[in-house]
């Protein structure tokens, strides 16, 4: 199997400049670079000027000589900055949207850890501390030495099954949303070396694909029929809407889960809290070792004491806090003394 470049990369020779020295600024060339030394590049995405938490990483762990040093072992970093404040050319802006669009970038930081043709090995949405982006690192590192062997393999002359085991490996090795737009030759391989999909790679693909297009769904909905704003003008008719949705069919889960959620928070807005049972039960009932799951179990156990406490408020009313308690939104911090 040869290797191939990328049309996205290849696409993308300009670079990007504007990002401070101790960074390369250009992807496409730090991508040559680790291709002579074998390693694989590290993409922050980044708002230099606006993003709190992008800034607090960049300060507070991507600076840090211990965390460079780390990253550089395996990898050359690249930042891609997309700032508010900052000029940047035309040219600039067209390579940034470029790349961010095909690395699905939805949020800021994110770190793309991937091999020398830009294939994604790893990725990373938020803020990580000095440990965290250590942590990620080394994983990445895992992966991109895993990812390397694999592909040097699969150049190689294989029997059939031998080239469905290794592709299997390396579709299951990488992140999953990269598949479909990074790794598309092998995914194509390997429909035709096991076209009943026995590895189950493509129904997974297909699964989460279904669930985000559900979400964008659900989301689109209750933008459309003002679910939010009826929660607090006309919640029976906000409720109404929630439990219509979820007799839709094919509705995976996930998706039911946090319909289901969305009713738990609005009947405690309320302080409804005797019809509270039904949708917590039937929430952790779907998946009960997910996030939302874990949380109705907790809110069920304590079901109880929140009837005690919020059963005779009215809709909307906080209950009492505990003796000299303040609550968050009235607390005022004292600004910090001024520096001599």
């Amino acid at each position: 199997m040869k290797t191939l470049i990328l049309p996205l990369v290849a696409a993308l020779l300009a670079g990007v400049a504007g990002a401070s020295e101790a960074w390369s600024t250009n992807p496409a060339e730090a991508m040559q670079q680790a291709a002579a030394r074998k390693k694989g590049v590290m993409l922050e995405f980044t708002g230099s000027d606006w993003c709190g938490a992008c800034i607090m990483q960049k300060k507070q762990a991507l600076s840090l000589p211990k965390v460079q040093e780390d990253i550089a072992r395996s990898f050359i970093p690249v930042e891609l900055d997309y700032p508010r404040k900052k000029q940047q050319d035309e040219q600039t802006k067209a390579s940034l949207e470029t790349y961010k669009k095909s690395y699905g970038i939805t949020g800021f930081p994110t770190l793309v850890f991937a091999d020398a043709q830009g294939r994604p090995v790893h990725t990373v949405v938020g803020y990580s501390n000095p440990d965290q982006v250590m942590q990620d690192t080394e994983k990445a590192a895992e992966a991109l030495k895993t990812q390397q062997a694999l592909t040097a393999k699969l150049a190689g002359q294989l029997t059939e099954q031998e080239r469905r085991d290794a592709l299997v490996q390396l579709l299951n090795t990488v992140p999953q949303s990269s598949i479909r737009t990074f790794y598309k030759p092998a995914l194509e391989e390997l429909a035709k070396l096991d076209p009943q999909d026995a590895s189950g790679i493509r129904a997974k693909l297909n699964r989460k694909e279904l669930l985000n297009t559900q979400r964008e769904e659900l989301a689109d909905t209750f933008r459309q029929k003002n679910v939010h704003i009826l929660a607090e003008q006309k919640p029976d008719e906000a409720l109404s809407i929630m439990d219509s949705y979820l007799k839709k069919d094919g509705l995976l889960p996930e998706v039911k889960q946090a319909v289901l959620m969305q009713e738990v928070n609005l009947l405690m807005q309320q302080n409804r809290v005797n019809e509270l049972e039904r949708p917590l039960k039937e929430a952790i009932a779907l998946l009960p070792d997910s996030f939302e799951g874990k949380m109705c179990s907790r809110l069920l156990e304590k079901l109880p004491e929140i009837k005690k406490e919020r059963g005779q408020l009215k809709p909307g009313e906080e209950p009492p806090l505990p003796p000299g308690a303040i609550r968050a939104t009235k607390m005022i911090v004292p600004p910090a003394p001024a520096k001599k």
